[in-house]
């Protein structure tokens, strides 16, 4: 490895030498933004400053590292190297550059022929015409072409025609004689560390090490760039345009995967990991885990690793037709697809990518595959209703495949489903009642569209066709959110309207669909006008339960409409098995609170430990009880109760179901964020 240190003038080739910079294919895209655009330019106009005031005292500025490979297949009158780190910056100050060209061409045309030099070999052709080549990506090369050429500019893909927009907007409010500064203090003051290669070392490990000044790389972009150094020079370019590129072209790092905010590469590259290691490692890991595996002796060849990553190409196409099920081109299997995307199942994509595999290679048959696809769908659906916690999807998705015989896939899947903590009918009728359902989150409102919609549409099952709105639904609560100025609301609750408001107000039986006038309209309005308005309302879900005779809407008229919209979702999304000896019984076990864990015998024990956590631990008691009088009294309850270390008594003479019930709203309330506690079921099987 040699090492020296240059002005960025000498990079560029001192005015006017022949130097060719390319950026292999294996090169993420030009991918800075305006963050980065003004810390380069900041930094130029301060060393302006600087210099103006030290006169004639040379700064210095230290741009970063820029590790190149001498590639000597090119032409011998060019000095061509490949750039292993360091495109961002080149491309960015080249294009403040040109932007500065352009201001100067009329007023100083010396300095403006300077800086062409500096940025074209103006006796080559083709591409060695530019001296930084940029990568294909995104139309990059094309518009940094256009740029250097002083043409208009068509694509707006390419991040780079943003960069140069910005650059020329600034420069051009700039004086002609600061233009002048800049220019100078860009070639004579940025000083850059030019590392070269020799063909014996190992480029990504130094990759791996350098932390130079710009936009992270994403881990997508660190395993792009251990997958070509992994492999000779002569063998790079056909694998990244025979394989990678393509990967990168269906699963794009700007685009996210789920409410994750992980790039869709990135995120594929994980789930790949998980369906090979049984783990779904941490986002942040992605590239160390991949490259461990590669690392191994299954890979240790060239033709293995190759093999590999073309593999890797197959299974990327599975995953985006994951993504985008308007890919697939079976239209039953199109579907199935959508309606799980509606309920984000990303988290079942290890098994679901090993399953598209077999379906591939026509192990599993469509039929298998499309009723696998619907025993996924009850499963999660019964999940979410109940509240069972999502953390332990993460674990079980990437294992789920060994109990799973491709043979028998449908019928394999649904006991293995079973078997893994899926709900019964008889936790949802008892959960769902009492369960705060909704959300002001856009996941959760897509959810309980989806389930709502599903019961309408099943409700018109015995017809040809279904109804549907005329603009988007959206969901009403028909007990409104807020009441505190409505004392017609308030009688129809009852006395304890403040306790029953908050308890019922979220809850699946207050829920249903309309559009959005009609929401602004009902908004606050009596229960009367709302009911006459849903018993005339064009969907099934809202004529069949409210043209009937309901004198108030309280907490037992929400929890009978609860009962008759489960009845509905039990037939739509029935238990996956019949087997008495399959259908669990969960009991709390143990509850973690801020680290601290306390084993509990039954749901009354888990109320009073949570309650007793929150007396011992410096909480606002005195708040928490006016938000629960019914539960939390300084005098004990006239039913069983128990008192806490701090005086208080706390209501337990309650069902298991309440109990749960309460123990969150509690937590909740006291300001604990939900990922600093969880609860523990131990499962018993009748």
């Amino acid at each position: 490895m040699k090492t020296d240190n240059y002005p960025l003038k000498k990079v560029f080739g001192d005015f006017g030498g022949n130097i060719h910079y390319i950026l292999p294919s294996f090169q993420r895209e030009y991918a800075w933004e305006e963050s980065q655009w003004k810390t380069l330019l900041n930094d130029v106009l301060f060393l302006c400053d600087e210099q103006k005031i030290g006169k004639n005292k040379k700064l210095e500025h230290f741009f970063g590292a820029l590790v190149v490979i001498n590639d000597q297949s090119q032409k011998i009158t060019v000095s061509t190297y490949r750039l292993v780190d360091g495109q961002q910056r080149l491309v960015s100050v080249s294009l403040l550059l040109q932007a500065i060209a352009q201001r100067l061409n009329n007023k100083i045309p010396d300095t403006a022929n300077y800086i062409r030099k500096m940025l074209v070999n103006q006796d080559e052709q083709g591409d060695l015409w530019l001296k930084i080549l940029p990568t294909m990506k995104y139309n990059d090369r094309k518009v940094y072409q256009q740029i250097i050429n002083n043409q208009e500019t068509v694509s707006h893909d390419s991040r780079i025609f943003e960069a140069f927009r910005f650059f020329k907007k600034e420069i051009d409010q700039v004086s002609e004689e600061r233009c002048q500064k800049i220019f100078e203090i860009i070639s004579e003051c940025f000083q850059v560390v030019f590392i070269t290669l020799g063909s014996h070392e190992n480029p990504y490990r130094i990759f791996e090490s350098l932390n130079a000044k710009g936009k992270p790389l994403t881990q997508a972009d660190l395993v792009r760039n251990y997958i070509a150094m992994k492999l000779p020079s002569n063998r790079q370019e056909k694998l990244f345009s025979d394989c990678w590129e393509s990967i990168e072209e269906v699963l794009q790092e700007r685009r996210f995967v789920g409410k994750s905010r992980i790039g869709e590469l990135t995120a594929f590259l994980r789930h790949y990991l998980a369906m090979h290691t049984g783990v779904l490692c941490n986002a942040d890991h992605v590239y160390s885990r991949f490259r461990d595996r590669m690392e191994s002796d299954e890979f240790t060849e060239d033709e293995t690793f190759i093999e590999e990553i073309r593999k890797t190409g197959q299974f990327a196409n599975y995953y985006d037709r994951l993504l985008r099920p308007e890919k697939e081109q079976v239209i039953a299997i199109r579907k199935a697809l959508e309606r799980l995307n509606e309920l984000d199942i990303s988290t079942a994509f290890p098994f679901l990518m090993e399953a598209y595999d077999k379906y591939n290679q026509a192990t599993i048959s469509q039929g298998e595959f499309c009723d696998g696809l619907k025993w996924l769908e009850i499963y999660l659906i019964r999940r979410y209703l109940v509240g069972k916690p999502t953390n332990y999807l993460n674990k079980m998705f990437p294992v789920l495949w060994k109990d799973v015989n491709p043979e028998k896939f449908s019928e394999s899947i649904r006991v293995a489903l079973m078997q893994r903590d899926c709900p019964s009918d008889r936790n949802l009728l008892q959960i769902i009642p009492q369960r705060r359902l909704y959300e002001n989150k856009i996941e959760v409102k897509n959810k309980i569209r989806f389930i709502l919609d599903n019961i309408n549409i099943h409700l018109d099952a015995k017809k040809d066709g279904y109804t549907v709105l005329l603009k988007e639904a959206t969901i009403e609560h028909i007990l409104p959110q807020s009441i505190q100025n409505s004392k017609a609301w308030k009688d129809s609750l009852g006395q304890e309207w403040e306790q029953d408001h908050q308890d019922y107000v979220h809850t699946l039986g207050n829920l249903t669909l309309v559009t959005q006038n009609w929401n602004s309209e009902l908004s606050n309005a009596s229960f009367i006008t709302k009911k006459a308005k849903l018993a005339q309302h064009a969907l099934r879900i809202n004529v069949d339960y409210f043209k009937q005779d309901i004198e108030n809407w309280n907490s037992e008229a929400i929890r009978n409409r609860s009962g008759y919209l489960i009845q509905q979702i039990l037939k739509i999304w029935p238990i996956l098995g019949e087997s008495s000896k399959l259908e669990y019984n969960p009991k709390p076990c143990q509850i973690s609170i801020g680290g601290s864990n306390y084993q509990v015998k039954s749901s009354a024990d888990m109320l009073f430990v949570a309650a007793e956590h929150l007396s011992t631990h410096g909480y606002d008691f005195k708040k928490l009880a006016e938000a629960y009088p019914t539960y939390l009294k300084k005098e004990p309850f006239k039913r069983r109760c128990k008192q806490l270390s701090n005086g208080w008594y706390i209501l337990t003479n309650l069902s298991a179901p309440d109990c749960q019930r309460i123990t969150n709203r509690v937590l909740e309330a006291s300001g604990i964020n939900k990922e600093d506690w969880n609860i523990e079921y131990q499962i018993s099987f009748n």
